[in-house]
């Protein structure tokens, strides 16, 4: 996207904190990009997340940066001069909080609408009834599945989850939702369940966490769907259908699709457009491939490890990953994404679970011809 940079408004530190930046495509429309602070740090930092305001028709905002960035948001929109009357509303690409995190404080200070996947709707509401036993029954469906202790979700999630639920959301799927002309949403699950591109035109697409360069995106379990599966079963009545590596690699092949019907489509992530002090594009076709070579590539790798005896994911992450990968929350991740490769593995045979919470291979690779067989979804 640097091609299309008209201007560098601020400009911020060397990973993109805080700068502000106007795009120009070649039809004249411009979009601010606005990356707000993402605290994470460490070994897997993801840089600032990258939130943009897009100046069609009816203007509007994507993303709105984490907890406590909301307001720091709509100091980076004045700079750039842009106001809350200027936008019809903010569209969430996904319910992960260095995403949603500044939503209710950007919509107090603004007024602005909320539109979102219908998913995300479902997910940030309470249910008291239907919530695991325990702490969690004061917590949305979107966390029900999180490992972490009562003491850190006390003192880092629960103010942004009470604020969240206050919302009133226009939950939209697939198509134009009045969004403007030649604009368009696709769900595109796998990294969240209510995962959202943006297409502009034949000109862009804003892809959140779907695609990122330089780093490849986390896939979610398909066991997720156990635990939300009353709240959106309405809708979704499978596992593979909004959660899982395999939905995630189906969604990128659909983002492979658009890529080769628009060979010249710009692309804005939501992290690392701008990081190490250089701008990052990507060619979505040539970046989808990557990705899944990058996922066939580590499912090689965890049946090599497997061949030598039965693992549970803690272990194969440690013989997978890098030590210093796996500090601290890094060890959690680094499982989560092992559980989501071995579920692809039991499902074209290559694993079996064994017991103890544990996995072994089978000795019937099969999944390369599984993985090209998939179809491209949305």
């Amino acid at each position: 996207m640097n091609k299309y940079l008209k201007k560098i408004i601020t400009k911020g530190d060397d990973s993109g904190n805080e700068m502000v930046v106007k795009f120009q495509l070649p039809s004249g429309l411009e979009i601010f990009g606005l990356p707000t602070k993402n605290f994470y740090g460490g070994h897997w930092d993801l840089g600032p997340t990258w939130n943009y305001a897009v100046m069609a028709d009816k203007p509007f905002l994507v993303d709105s940066g984490r907890f406590g960035q909301g307001e720091k948001l709509v100091a980076m929109m004045d700079s750039a001069g842009i106001s809350a009357k200027d936008l019809e509303f903010v569209l969430i690409s996904h319910g992960h909080e260095d995403h949603d995190g500044g939503l209710a404080e950007l919509v107090k200070s603004t007024g602005l609408k909320v539109k979102a996947h219908r998913i995300y709707d479902l997910l940030i509401r309470k249910y008291s009834d239907l919530a695991p036993v325990g702490h969690k029954a004061d917590f949305p469906a979107k966390c029900w599945h999180c490992p972490m202790p009562e003491s850190f979700y006390a003192k880092n999630c629960l103010g942004y989850h009470q604020v969240l639920q206050e919302l009133e959301v226009e939950g939209i799927g697939d198509g134009s939702h009045g969004l403007g002309p030649a604009i368009q949403t696709y769900h595109l699950p796998g990294h969240s369940p209510d995962c959202l591109a943006v297409l502009l035109g034949d000109e862009a697409i804003i892809v959140g966490d779907i695609v990122l360069p330089d780093i490849s995106p986390w896939p979610t379990r398909e066991v997720m769907y156990d635990e939300v599966a009353k709240v959106i079963q309405p809708y979704y009545r499978e596992r593979q259908a909004v959660f899982g590596l395999q939905r995630y690699i189906k969604s990128l092949k659909k983002l492979g699709e658009i890529a080769e019907q628009r060979p010249d489509l710009r692309v804005l992530p939501a992290h690392r457009i701008f990081y190490n002090g250089q701008w990052n594009g990507v060619r979505l076709a040539e970046r989808v491939d990557e990705l899944i070579q990058h996922h066939a590539d580590r499912c090689a790798a965890i049946l090599v490890i497997l061949n030598a005896g039965a693992k549970t994911p803690e272990e194969i992450a440690r013989e997978y990953f890098e030590e210093s990968l796996l500090e601290g929350f890094g060890s959690m991740m680094a499982a989560n994404e092992i559980v989501s490769h071995c579920e692809l593995l039991i499902e074209c045979g290559d694993v079996a679970a064994a017991d103890g919470n544990s996995y072994t291979a089978t000795g019937n690779p099969g999944f390369e011809r599984y993985i090209q067989k998939l179809k491209p979804e949305y």
